[in-house]
C-alpha cells in the first residue's frame, strides 16, 4: 500500500510542445484496506478529478470522474491540425463536461461516461461558416482493454445557426449512436432552410474515413436559396417553394456529388421567377416581323410587314425584365444515366406575369449529359418553345 502523491507533466502534442498539463496523483489507502487514488489536472483550460480505489491484489476496483471540463477553444485549436482542412484554421467556444464511473478488472477500466458541450460555437472566418447555438450531449461505454468506446443511448447533436457565405440554416438536429466499428448510425437529422425543412432518411456515417452517402427528402425549402446554390442555373431571381428528395455524397477525394433524385415545384403558392439577362436566347429563334408580301415589292412589302406581337415579351423575358409565373418545375437526376444517357433533365413551364403578354407559355428543356456534378452549373442554353395567343 502506497501513501503520498507524485506529479508531473503531461505533453501530448508534438506540434504543440509548449502545451502540457500539470498533474498530481494523490494515493492512500481505504478502511478495507484498499488502495485509493485521486487523479487531478487543475487548469484553466481543463479541468479533471478522477478518483477511485483498486485491490492491489487482484487489480479490481471502482473509479468516477468527479469532474470533467475542457475549453473547446483551446483543445480545437490543439487538435484542428490533426481533424482534416475543414477545421483547420476554425475557432471554438463553450465548455466540453465530462462525468463517468465504472469498475476496475485486473487493472482495466469500464465503465461509462457522459460527454455534454453547452453553448458551443464553431466558426471559421477564412472559410466563410459558422455553427452557433452548438449543445451535444451522449453516453458512450468504454472498454479501456479492447481500445473501445461505443454510444450506451443515441447522442443528440443540436446547432442553433448555420451560415456560409451562399445559404443559412439554422435548428439542426441529428440523433445517432457511435457503433463498434467507429461509425456513426444516424438514426434522425433535420434542419431548416429557407423557410422550409430537409431530413435525412437513417444511414450510416463512416468517420475514418469520413464518407458521407445520404439520402435528403426536401419539403418546402424557399426556391431563391436553390438558385444561390446553382448561380448559373440561367434565373437571377426565383420566389416559391421546391420539394423532392435527392441523393448526396461526399468523400474527401472526389468532394460533393449528387446521386438519383427529382425536385418539383410545390403547388399550394404561386412561384415567380427571373432569368439571367441573356440576349438573343429567345428572340435569336424569333423574327422581329411577319413579311405578308414579297421582298420585290419593295416600299409595298415594307408596308404591309407586321410586328411580331411576341417579340418584344420574349425580348423582356430573355433580358431578366419580365417575371415568369412557373406552372411546373420538374428535375430528375439520374447519375448513371437514363435510357437516353442524360444524367439530369429539367423541364421549366412558365408564363409571363404580367397581363396582356402575347406570349401564352414559355417552356425550358435542359439535358445534362455527363456528370452529374455539371447539374450545379447549369444554364439554360438548350431548347425552348412557346404559345402565343
Amino acid at each position: 500500500m502506497v501513501e503520498g502523491q507524485v506529479a508531473g507533466e503531461l505533453k501530448l502534442f508534438n506540434r504543440a510542445p509548449e502545451f502540457s498539463l500539470s498533474w498530481k496523483l494523490v494515493l492512500g489507502k481505504s478502511e478495507a484496506g484498499e488502495q485509493t487514488f485521486a487523479y487531478v489536472i487543475d487548469l484553466p483550460s481543463t479541468r479533471l478529478i478522477a478518483t477511485g480505489r483498486v485491490n492491489l491484489a487482484t487489480g479490481d476496483g471502482v473509479w468516477r470522474i468527479e469532474e470533467g471540463r475542457v475549453d473547446a477553444a483551446v483543445w480545437l485549436g490543439l487538435l484542428a491540425p490533426q481533424l482534416g482542412p475543414v477545421l483547420a484554421g476554425a475557432t471554438a467556444k463553450g465548455i466540453f463536461s465530462v462525468s463517468g464511473e465504472g469498475t476496475l478488472c485486473q487493472g482495466q477500466a469500464t465503465g461509462k461516461v457522459k460527454i455534454a458541450w453547452r453553448e458551443g460555437a464553431l466558426i471559421h472566418a477564412e472559410q466563410g461558416w459558422s455553427l452557433d447555438g452548438i449543445s451535444f450531449q451522449g453516453e458512450f461505454a468504454i472498454d479501456v482493454a479492447n481500445s473501445s468506446l461505443v454510444s450506451a443511448s443515441p447522442f443528440e447533436l443540436k446547432v442553433g445557426t448555420i451560415t456560409t457565405t451562399r445559404f443559412g440554416a439554422r435548428n439542426m438536429f441529428v440523433k445517432a449512436l457511435l457503433n463498434e466499428q467507429r461509425a456513426l448510425a444516424v438514426s434522425l437529422a433535420q434542419v431548416e432552410v429557407a423557410g422550409g425543412e430537409v431530413t435525412v432518411d437513417p444511414f450510416g456515417l463512416p468517420l475514418n474515413p469520413l464518407v458521407v452517402d445520404a439520402n435528403l427528402r426536401i419539403k418546402r425549402v424557399g426556391l431563391q436559396d436553390i438558385v444561390l446554390l446553382v448561380p448559373t442555373a440561367g434565373l437571377s431571381d426565383a420566389r416559391g417553394r421546391i420539394d423532392g428528395v435527392v441523393r448526396v455524397k461526399w468523400t474527401e477525394g472526389l468532394g460533393f456529388q449528387l446521386g438519383v433524385g427529382n425536385l418539383a415545384i410545390a403547388n399550394d403558392e404561386p412561384a415567380i421567377v427571373r432569368m439571367t439577362p441573356s440576349p438573343g436566347l429567345l428572340t435569336g429563334r424569333l423574327p422581329e416581323h411577319f413579311d405578308l408580301l414579297p421582298s420585290w415589292l419593295g416600299p409595298l412589302a415594307r408596308w404591309a410587314r407586321q410586328v411580331n406581337p411576341a417579340y418584344g415579351n420574349m425580348k423582356d423575358i430573355e433580358l431578366g425584365d419580365a417575371d415568369l409565373r412557373v406552372k411546373t418545375l420538374d428535375v430528375q437526376l439520374t447519375p448513371e444515366g437514363d435510357e437516353r444517357g442524360r444524367s439530369a433533365v429539367v423541364r421549366l413551364v412558365a408564363q409571363p406575369a404580367k397581363e396582356g403578354s402575347a406570349v401564352k407559355e414559355v417552356a425550358f428543356d435542359v439535358n445534362v449529359a455527363g456528370p452529374l456534378n455539371a447539374v450545379l452549373k447549369l444554364g439554360i442554353d438548350r431548347g425552348f418553345t412557346l404559345g402565343v395567343d
